[in-house]
Parts: C-alpha cells; sequence; structure tokens
C-alpha cells in the first residue's frame, strides 16, 4: 500500500494499535538497539522512541519490517513472488531481449504514472549537523555510533539513473561519514564509473525517514541499470514524489531529514569494527567518506534505525522478501531453477538452496556455474543442489537428498580463491575465499561410473488410499 510518507505509516499503525510507543528517555548506546533486536526477535510490532538521550526533539522509529507477513501486507500482496511475475508478464508482451527492455522501461510499459513526479520538499533548509541527527551503537566494540537505516542515494554518471541504497555508515564528526559499500553493491559499481572519469567527489545524499516502501527498496539488490525510484515506484502503485537538490541529487520529498554532500573517493577512512548480520565484528577496513554541504530537516522529525546482528533480525525477514520477490527474475535467467531457498540463518551468501531441473549428464555443473556468475547470488558460499521434486524449503527434505544422494569426492566441488562476501568471517583474505557446491541431485548413468542410479522405493496409489482410510478408522476408535 502506499503511504504519504513515513508519518502517515506511523498513524496507520497507531489507529490500528500495532504500535508500540515508549516514552522512557534512553539511550542510543547499546538500549536501543538491543530492544529493538529483542522486539524484532519476538516479532513485536514496531517501535517508536519519544524520549532519546542527546537528541532532544527527536523521535526513532524502528522494526517496522517485524515479520515477513507484515512486509506482505506493506506491499500489498499474499505472494511475493506475485511481483517479479507481474512484472515479467508486461516484459514478455514485448518481442525484445530482457537486457533490452530494461533500459526501455517507461515507454515499453506505460509506466508513466509510476515514475518519479517532482515536488516541492516538506523538509527545510537546516544547520544541523551529522551528529545532530539520531545516530546508534549497536554492540559493544562497535567503532561509533552508526546510521543503520539511512538511505544513501547517487546517480550514474552516464546514465541519471538513480540508486537508493541501505548501507551502513559510521559517524565520523559534525561533517563527516564513512561509507560502508562493498563490491558488486550498486553503490561501489557507480563508483568505479566517476573514477573511471576521474572524477572523485560523487554527488550524494544521506537520507533518512522515509516512506517503509521506499525503505524496503533501497534495501533491495535492483538489477543495474533499473532506477529505484522506479521500482519503487511499482510496489507502491504510484510513483514517488521527489525534490532536487542543488548537487543534481533526488531525494523524497517527504524525507524526515536530508543531508546533501558528496562521497569523497579520495578521502579513504577506516571504517569498523561493526557487529554485523553475521554476529561477528567486521574487521576495519578502508571505505570512502562523505561530507556533509547542506542539511535539511522537517518539523519534529522522526529518524529510522534497526539493529544489526545475527538472525533473527529486520534484514534477515526483508532478505527472505526480497528471495521470494527476485525468484521470477532468476528463474527466467536460470531456467533450470524451479525453486531457491536463502536460508535465514543462513545469512543469505552463506548457503543457497536450489531446486533444479536436471536434463543430462553434467547439467548440474553448467547450474552451479550460473548461478555463481549471476549478480548477488555471485557471492554465495555455499550452493545445494536438489531435484526439482524436493522442498527446499523443508530442511529435512534437503537433508535427506543430500544422505541418500551425495557421493563426497564425486558431488562436493570446491572453487578457491573466488569473490565472497567480505563480511563473511570465516574467509581468511577478504574478499577472496573458497566456495563449495554440494550436488545432491540423482545421477545420470554417465556421472554414476556406468551405473543406473536405484530405483526409488514407492508405494502405489491405490494401497496408499487403501491404508490411509484404515487408518482413519482406527483413529476414530481411539
Amino acid at each position: 500500500m502506499a503511504f504519504k510518507d513515513l508519518r502517515d505509516y506511523i498513524n496507520f499503525m497507531r489507529e490500528r494499535r500495532k504500535l508500540i510507543e515508549v516514552e522512557e528517555e534512553l539511550s542510543v548506546d547499546l538500549e536501543i538497539p538491543q530492544i529493538i533486536r529483542e522486539a524484532n526477535r519476538r516479532e513485536l510490532y514496531p517501535v517508536l522512541f519519544k524520549n532519546i538521550k542527546e537528541y532532544k526533539g527527536w523521535r526513532i522509529i524502528s522494526n517496522i519490517f517485524y515479520s515477513v507477513d507484515a512486509i506482505k501486507e506493506l506491499l500489498n500482496v499474499d505472494r511475493f513472488e506475485s511481483i517479479g511475475e507481474g512484472f515479467l508478464n508486461k516484459l514478455n508482451e514485448v518481442p525484445l531481449s530482457f537486457f533490452e527492455k530494461l533500459k526501455s522501461l517507461r515507454d515499453m510499459l506505460g509506466l508513466g504514472n509510476l515514475l518519479y513526479k517532482l515536488k516541492s520538499p516538506m523538509f527545510k533548509e537546516s544547520n544541523i549537523k551529522i551528529t545532530d541527527v539520531p545516530s546508534v551503537k549497536t554492540w559493544p566494540k562497535d567503532a561509533s555510533r552508526y546510521f543503520t537505516f539511512s538511505i544513501l542515494i547517487t546517480k550514474d554518471p552516464d546514465t541519471e539513473v538513480h540508486n537508493l541504497s541501505v548501507y551502513r555508515i559510521q559517524v565520523v564528526d559534525e561533517e563527516k561519514a564513512i561509507v560502508h559499500w562493498q563490491a558488486l553493491k550498486r553503490g561501489s559499481l557507480t563508483a568505479a564509473k566517476y573514477k573511471a572519469k576521474g572524477i572523485s567527489k560523487i554527488p550524494a545524499a544521506i537520507v533518512n525517514g522515509v516512506d517503509p516502501v521506499i525503505a524496503f527498496t533501497a534495501s533491495s539488490p535492483v538489477p543495474p541499470g533499473l532506477d529505484k525510484y522506479l521500482f519503487a515506484g511499482i510496489l507502491r502503485g504510484e510513483g514517488v514524489e521527489v525534490t532536487k537538490l542543488s548537487n543534481g541529487i533526488l531525494v523524497p520529498s517527504h524525507a524526515e531529514v536530508v543531508l546533501e554532500g558528496y562521497v569523497d573517493l579520495n578521502d579513504m577512512r577506516l571504517e569498523g569494527p561493526f557487529g554485523d548480520h553475521t554476529g561477528y565484528y567486521s574487521f576495519p577496513d578502508y571505505y570512502p567518506t562523505f561530507h556533509l554541504e547542506k542539511a535539511y530537516v522537517r518539523d519534529n522529525p522522526i529518524a529510522h534505525v534497526t539493529a544489526v546482528g545475527k538472525p533473527p533480525a529486520e534484514d534477515s525477514k526483508i532478505g527472505k522478501a526480497v528471495e521470494r520477490i527476485f525468484l521470477p527474475f532468476i528463474k527466467l535467467l536460470i531456467p533450470e531453477i524451479v525453486d531457491m531457498n536463502l536460508p535465514e540463518y543462513g545469512l543469505f551468501t552463506g548457503i543457497g538452496i536450489f531446486a533444479v531441473r536436471k536434463l543430462y549428464p553434467g547439467h548440474s555443473k553448467k547450474i552451479m556455474m550460473s548461478i555463481w556468475g549471476s549478480g548477488q547470488l555471485s557471492l554465495l558460499k555455499m550452493i545445494i543442489l536438489v531435484d526439482e521434486n524436493v522442498n527446499v524449503h523443508d530442511i529435512n527434505e534437503v537433508l535427506y537428498a543430500v544422505a541418500a544422494n551425495v557421493d563426497p569426492q564425486r558431488d562436493i566441488i570446491i572453487i578457491p580463491n573466488a569473490l565472497t562476501d567480505s563480511l563473511d568471517p570465516a574467509v581468511p583474505y577478504p574478499p577472496l575465499g573458497s566456495k563449495v557446491c554440494i550436488d545432491a541431485t540423482k545421477k545420470f548413468k554417465e556421472e554414476n561410473s556406468g551405473k543406473e542410479w536405484p530405483e526409488e522405493a514407492i508405494m502405489d496409489e491405490q494401497t496408499i488410499k487403501k491404508a490411509n482410510e484404515i487408518i482413519e478408522k482406527l483413529s476414530a476408535r481411539r
């Protein structure tokens, strides 16, 4: 559903008695983050903190994405897959390649009402500094306070397509913050384009406090080349209202706070440690610095934050929604994939389970390489392939397939020195590490030393039906 802004969402939840409001004065250092984590673990409603130490006049909203069902309600769908399916159904009406279609979405799909619309802002220019905006210290050994649900907005130097991404942003001082964008993230890819042109200062804005659907979009791995404002418009059912800043960046007109400036690729600073979604502190590393030039804020502002840590957490629930939304796109690119599961406790880049349709000997290896060659899936550390009739969301079925169908020497493939998630605590030399594929599919005889695969023991339907009828009668006598 389309909310006008974050306040509209908060009022909506309050009217439905689905908002927890906290009057007690609390600190952004450890206290508020721990409450957020516990609220999310219990799948409680969103929490609005109304009295924050050191940030007089501010409120903090958190736990918006408190459950998978809550995200479905936000996006007004019963099945996340219907979003991707509907998008692709429109694409399929036009005889172009998939990537040509992405380039011509506006004209092709008649998406005029879903494109962003310029509008006067609801925020006003202010003399606030970066340190005046609530940021949190989630874990005792975090390097400093962080923006955990702020959105960094940049635009492509060639196409001017806007990218909105949620990165952790470490507060340095009143006018500087460090942006943690990893390899393969759109922000990093955009930075590479600027660098190739000899431009070291990238126009940017850090935005906080937006319509939750826009926040969800910023958290999603939308394919490069597709404007995230357009994708947000598709999810909302109407275009996003935006305001153009003096540096050319478009920001949501209803944002609670906007920090205008630039990311300096020549100003690399040590970022971290930070207690991340893996449950471990990530090691310090060098990332570029955002420099503040102007600031804008609404009256009585509300900051949006989350608490990062090992599952369950908000980001793991967002990740599950993203998995289902983009499954139709992945199936289009890799038609052999029937279903997939990126388990919440598999940390999303740690383990991926794929039900696949095998057609010929060696097909599993082809599928494996296709997965590792596809966007963010290339960061997967472990791939498990199972046959198409296996329910990838039933871990017992997956374990049975691994136990019954895998010969370790034949079916476990290890790839050394590959790109991995730089946040993986097990990788000795990030971002390079090893990957493993476990082929738990049944094998063709050519894959099984010339021997036919054993016949599976299956009962006939007539006997099953008769046995069930008798069991029902016996159960009724108890």
